[in-house]
């Protein structure tokens, strides 16, 4: 069962499959709460109904998981000629990051987007990309969590169990460690007060000697000014859309690659209500979002952060962990961390977990020669070139 560190293409590829809509209808709103909630018009399953759904997000504005969000919402919009509408409230406008899931979950939103790792209870059979050094390649691992959410029951089954309908999974890139120090290799993090997410990232930087403190993204900024914490590890969002750049002026690449997730899921009330037709036009655009689409969005975003991070005098470096660094924490750490996963998810009631593992294993064995940019080791190129 165990897997093999997985080293980076830096090429695009782009996949695409259409569909036609049928003919667009006028649809009406309907407010409850402050809130827009399903609407249909033209009679029970006829091909003439309609359909809002609200939108409940932590993704900001101008980052890469919210250019895939508005890839896909747009997208399903043009698709159905507009049957398909969403309400675009704003970030944590209805629901923290933290209970984006709820939102989904009693109604108040249709379709949510998050990172899971804040309710991991809800979303064991996706928490695997927290296993460090296991995989570089971000579109192996969206094309792979789909296919287990499409395909194997286990995974399938647990999404059905928490009222959801998955959409999509990615990385949410490369995890980072910001500092107020130089930091350069495992030694450097004893005593470091950090945010970091991703349940197994967070165990193996705990036995690094980090502190690993349970704080939400947008709360990062607020932490690091009062001093809760002096570190945080993430993907570029922090440095840049979080504005952690300000505050720590130290970010290094440790080499764990790909950490941690976002997540997409209609509701599956709001799902199964779809009429068959519009239901085929969601799963066609659900399959281009996750065999390209979703990550060539995303890195396109990606590649104005990184000028961002260059032209801001507070950052002082932004470097990359020598491969013998990563290697021998990597090899210390190899043998245990799919065991730890394991059994992390078995207690969150994920049935054959092992065979769920082996299964996106599977996957990414499948799927390493697809080609696609990783924007953040691109960026430390730009620096080492300075």
């Amino acid at each position: 069962m165990k897997g093999t560190m997985m080293f980076p293409h830096r090429t695009t590829t782009r996949s695409r499959r259409t569909r036609l809509a049928a003919a667009a209808v006028a649809f009406s709103f309907l407010t409850l709460a402050g809130c827009s909630g399903v609407v249909a018009e033209g009679g029970s399953g006829g091909s003439d109904e309609s359909f809002e759904f609200t939108l409940s997000t932590a993704a900001q504005p101008g980052t890469p998981n919210a250019a895939v969000q508005d890839w896909y919402l747009d997208r399903i919009e043009e698709e159905t000629d507009g049957r398909i509408a969403f309400e675009r409230t704003a970030p944590e406008a209805i629901c923290k990051a933290a209970e984006v899931v709820e939102c989904v979950r009693d109604g108040r939103a249709q379709i949510g987007v998050t990172v899971p790792d804040y309710t991991p209870q809800y979303f064991p059979s996706a928490s695997m990309v927290s296993i460090p050094f296991l995989s570089q390649n971000s579109a192996a691992i969206m094309r792979s969590l789909y296919d287990i959410h499409a395909d194997y029951e286990p995974a399938m089954e647990v999404m059905a169990d928490n009222g959801l309908h998955h959409v999509g999974t990615w990385p949410v890139g490369r995890l980072l460690l910001g500092t107020p120090e130089p930091v350069t290799e495992k030694s450097g993090l004893s005593g470091l007060q950090m945010r970091a997410s991703g349940p197994i990232v967070q165990q193996v930087l705990s036995g690094a000697g980090v502190n690993i403190q349970a704080i939400t993204a947008p709360e990062t900024y607020e932490a690091v000014q009062r001093g809760v914490i002096n570190s945080i590890g993430g993907a570029i969002d922090f440095p840049v859309n979080y504005k952690l750049m300000e505050l720590l002026p130290y970010w290094t690449d440790p080499g764990f690659g790909q950490y941690s997730t976002f997540g997409m899921w209609f509701s599956a009330d709001a799902y199964d209500g779809l009429p068959e037709d519009l239901k085929g036009i969601v799963d066609d655009v659900t399959e281009e979002l996750n065999t390209g689409e979703g990550i060539e969005a995303f890195n396109t975003q990606a590649a104005d952060q990184c000028q961002q991070m260059l032209d801001a005098s507070t950052v002082e470096e932004f470097t990359a962990w020598e491969d013998s660094a990563t290697e021998e924490w990597s090899t210390e750490v190899e043998d245990s961390t799919q065991q730890q996963w394991i059994e992390l998810v078995k207690g969150q009631g994920l049935s054959d977990a092992e065979g769920v593992l082996d299964e996106y294993l599977s996957h990414l064995e499948e799927y390493d020669d697809l080609e696609y940019t990783d924007a953040t080791l691109d960026c430390e190129d730009q620096f080492a070139a300075r």
